[in-house]
């Protein structure tokens, strides 16, 4: 059986983020306040053993996991599947602007098939997400089940499994979708952080997939609010 731990985080706070713009697959820029917590991402990251980053091509995460890559020391790849839900019209618009929208609170706050005016809904975004992840694991696990050499590193087993860790730098409501969906073990609490913020930039969930069965379940919640501090065991 191979175990990949994959380490899912949201990029750092943008400018859009900061004045409550949605992005969606659009982008803006890392704040400075967006740099220091892809560092802290980085270092409540340092001693788990990262042997992979892979990130959304989108230019904000890209950004955080080239700050994450310079701490951790590991090679880093783009998958254009991680990128952010599409929220087709509401992308650019104020957030306050589209609370009075139809199915809003559907839309952006549950997981099921309603989708912004041309976009694409938290069904369809999880979907995309979970494939991705799986994706991952294949390549790196390459065509055994039971051993995956890790770069410069000896084997790590336990029993007759294999572990590989890998950091997936990626976004907020994808990551929402995702998770309520497909991990075993998540709950909304356990997305909120010391400063009572849900998915909040710098996020960091700990989820361990497994090929046989295939799952994936909800180890850990870092917050970089708290250093080197665990929320969910």
């Amino acid at each position: 059986m191979t175990v990949i731990n994959f380490y899912l985080t949201r990029h750092g706070e943008t400018q859009w983020n900061k004045i409550g713009k949605f992005q969606g697959q659009l982008d803006s820029p890392l704040t400075d306040k967006g740099y220091r917590q892809a560092d802290g991402i980085a270092k409540q990251l340092i001693n788990h053993n990262i042997d992979l980053i892979v990130s959304s091509t989108l230019p904000r995460a890209k950004s955080t996991a080239e700050i994450c890559q310079v701490t951790v020391d590991c090679p880093l790849n783009f998958a254009p599947a991680l990128i952010e839900r599409d929220f087709g019209l509401w992308q650019g618009k104020a957030i306050d602007e589209v609370k009075s929208e139809k199915n809003f609170h559907a839309i952006f706050q549950q997981v099921n098939a309603s989708a912004p005016p041309k976009g694409e809904s938290g069904l369809d975004c999880a979907v995309r997400f979970q494939q991705a992840l799986i994706d991952i694991a294949n390549a790196n696990a390459g065509n055994s089940c039971h051993q995956i050499t890790l770069p410069d590193k000896a084997p790590a087993k336990l029993n007759d499994t294999a572990i590989k860790n890998i950091l997936v730098v990626s976004h907020g409501d994808i990551l929402r979708c995702f998770l309520a969906l497909f991990v075993e073990g998540f709950s909304d609490k356990q997305a909120i952080n010391s400063q009572q913020k849900a998915f909040d930039n710098g996020c960091i969930f700990q989820v361990s997939y497994q090929s046989k069965p295939e799952k994936f379940i909800l180890t850990a919640a870092l917050d970089i609010t708290q250093p080197a501090t665990v929320i969910v065991t």
